[in-house]
């Protein structure tokens, strides 16, 4: 038994087990996770970042990391009289001026 109790403590699986070693941040982060408002919220905000394609993460003290990756289009023509090539003036996408829009929400959200 005391064998099992040092690997338990050797591998920090004492808080996690019931243990009388169990830390309060482990009891808070678990209120937190029962708490039906977070729960609302934080599945709402990852349902939404996963639709619009952002890599989720969320730790265990209830934090979320959201990643992704923005999109940049450049548009290059030859120009004779400088011969050379210049940026051309693209039209803005309605696809990417909405994503920028939902971008910007979502991080107004956060804070």
């Amino acid at each position: 038994m005391a064998n099992n109790q040092r690997l338990l403590n050797k591998l920090n699986l004492a808080g996690k087990a019931g243990f009388p070693g169990k830390s309060d941040a482990d009891t808070a982060s678990g209120d937190m996770m029962s708490d039906p408002r977070y729960l609302r919220q934080s599945s709402a905000l990852i349902n939404e970042a996963l639709q619009k394609g952002f890599d989720v993460l969320q730790l265990a003290d209830g934090d979320i990391v959201m990643t992704g990756v923005k999109t940049v289009v450049y548009q290059y023509s030859w120009d004779e009289e400088k011969g050379k090539l210049t940026r051309a003036k693209t039209k803005k996408s309605r696809k990417a001026s909405a994503a920028r829009v939902e971008l910007d929400d979502l991080e107004e959200e956060e804070v």
